[in-house]
C-alpha cells in the first residue's frame, strides 16, 4: 500500500512541476517571443531594440540565479515561491497596460528577476532530491513542461495577437500563471517538504566522495562555457524562430503550426533524451543531444523544403533539449544530490547568459544581414564547439572522481 502511495505522490510531483514549467520556462523562452514582431511594430521601435526585453529577462534571471541557487540549498522553497509568481504574474499584467518600450524593459527585469527563483531552478531542486532512481526520466519529464506550455499556448497567442491587438496576450499569460503556476507551486513544495534538505544520493565510495574545489578544474570551466553555448545555440534560437519564419513569408496559419510542432517535438525530445542519459550514460546523452542540435540548426537554411522543415522540427525536439535537460542532467551527475543546488546556479548563470547574448545578436542578424540565413551555420559551427566542451568537461570529471576514489583506497 505504501509503495502505491508513494507513486501516486511522485506522478502528483511530477505533474505539477510540468505545470509550473509550462506556465514559467515555456513563456519565458518561447512563448514571448511571438510577441516581438506585433509589439515592436505597435510602439514603432526596431525588432532589436523590442528584443531588448529578452535580453533583460535573461540577464537579470542570470544574476539572480547565483542567488537563488545557493538560497534554496539553505532555505525552504515553498514562501519565496509564491512571492516570486505573484511578481511575475503582476509583471505581465503591467505590460499589458505598457505604452512604451522602457515600460516593457522594466518589467522584463521584474520577470528576469522572479523567473530563476519560481522555475528551473527550484524545480530541478526538487527532482534530484526527491528521485533517486530514473533521475533522467523525472528530470526530462518535469522540464518537458516548458515544451507543452508553449506547444499549448503559442498557436492560441498567436492568433490573438496577429490583428495587431497584443495586449489580451499579456493577460491570458496572467490567468495563466495565477490558475496553474501558484496553486502547483504550493502543492509540490509541500509534498516534497521532507526533501527540504539534500540526502546523500549513494552509500558506495564514488557517491560519498565530493570533488574538491572544482573551480581550480579545467573541465570545470569547460562545463560552464558549454552551458553559456547551449544558450546561445538553443534558447536564443527558439526566441527568434518566430521572427525568421515570418522573414520567411510563413503565413501566420502555418507559423502556428510550426511552432506548435517544435514545441512538441521539445516534449518528445526531452523524455527520449533523458532515458537516454538513465540508460546509456552521460557522453552517449550528451552526444546524441548536441550533434542533433547542430543538425537542427543547419536545417533552418532550407525549411522552405517540406522535407527539410520536417527533419529540423523531428531533430530540434532532442538538439535543443541540451540546454535543459543535459546541463541539469550533468550537474547532478558531476556533483551530486547533496551538492546540486551550491553548483546549479552557476550553470544557469552561464545558460541565461548565453541567451541574453544570444537573443539580441541572432535578431539583429536576421535583420540586418544581407543574407540573413548564414547565421544559422554560424552557430551551427559553434554548437560544434559546444558538444567539444561538453565531451571535455564529462572525460576530465571522470578523471577528477578516478582520482579521488584511488586516492580514498590508498589510505
Amino acid at each position: 500500500m505504501k509503495k502505491s502511495q508513494d507513486s501516486l505522490t511522485n506522478i502528483v510531483i511530477l505533474f505539477a512541476c510540468v505545470l509550473i514549467m509550462a506556465t514559467t520556462m515555456g513563456i519565458v523562452t518561447v512563448v514571448l517571443s511571438i510577441f516581438y514582431p506585433v509589439v515592436s511594430e505597435s510602439l514603432g521601435v526596431s525588432r532589436a531594440s523590442f528584443a531588448l526585453t529578452g535580453t533583460i529577462t535573461s540577464l537579470s534571471a542570470m544574476a539572480a540565479s547565483l542567488f537563488w541557487g545557493n538560497f534554496y540549498a539553505k532555505k525552504p522553497l515553498l514562501k519565496p515561491m509564491v512571492i516570486g509568481i505573484i511578481v511575475f504574474g503582476l509583471a505581465f499584467l503591467g505590460m499589458s497596460f505598457a505604452t512604451n518600450v522602457y515600460q516593457f524593459y522594466l518589467l522584463s527585469l521584474l520577470v528576469g528577476l522572479t523567473y530563476g527563483g519560481i522555475s528551473i531552478i527550484p524545480v530541478s531542486i526538487m527532482i534530484t532530491r526527491h528521485f533517486s532512481k530514473n533521475t533522467g526520466i523525472a528530470l526530462s519529464t518535469a522540464l518537458a513542461g516548458s515544451g507543452l506550455g508553449a506547444m499549448i499556448l503559442n498557436p492560441i497567442l498567436n492568433n490573438m495577437i496577429s490583428g495587431g491587438n497584443w495586449q489580451p496576450g499579456y493577460r491570458l499569460i496572467v490567468i495563466s500563471v495565477f490558475a496553474l503556476t501558484l496553486p502547483c507551486a504550493i502543492l509540490v513544495t509541500r509534498l516534497t517538504k521532507d526533501d527540504a534538505q539534500a540526502k546523500a544520493p549513494e552509500t558506495s565510495l564514488e557517491g560519498r566522495l565530493e570533488i574538491q574545489n572544482p573551480q581550480k578544474s579545467t573541465w570545470f570551466w569547460a562545463f560552464l562555457l558549454a552551458a553559456f553555448l547551449t544558450g546561445v545555440t538553443g534558447g536564443a534560437v527558439l526566441a527568434n524562430l518566430p521572427t525568421y519564419l515570418k522573414d520567411l513569408n510563413f503565413a501566420v496559419s502555418h507559423i502556428s503550426i510550426i511552432t506548435a510542432a517544435y514545441s512538441a517535438s521539445l516534449v518528445f525530445g526531452k523524455f527520449v533524451l533523458g532515458g537516454f542519459y538513465d540508460r546509456l550514460g552521460a557522453m552517449i546523452g550528451t552526444l546524441t543531444s548536441a550533434l542533433l542540435m547542430s543538425l537542427s540548426l543547419v536545417a533552418m537554411l532550407f525549411i522552405q523544403s517540406p522535407p527539410v522543415l520536417i527533419l529540423m522540427l523531428i531533430c530540434i525536439g532532442i538538439g535543443m533539449a541540451v540546454g535543459t535537460v543535459s546541463i541539469t542532467w550533468l550537474t547532478n551527475y558531476f556533483f551530486g544530490k547533496e551538492n546540486y543546488s551550491k553548483y546549479y546556479g552557476s550553470v544557469q548563470f552561464a545558460n541565461s547568459f548565453g541567451i541574453a547574448a544570444g537573443v539580441p545578436l541572432i535578431a539583429a542578424a536576421l535583420e540586418n544581414l544581407a543574407e540573413p540565413k548564414q547565421i544559422w551555420l554560424i552557430i551551427a559551427v559553434v554548437s560544434l564547439l559546444m558538444t567539444g566542451l561538453f565531451v571535455f568537461s564529462i572525460r576530465g570529471n571522470r578523471k577528477a572522481k578516478a582520482a579521488q576514489i584511488t586516492a580514498a583506497i590508498g589510505e
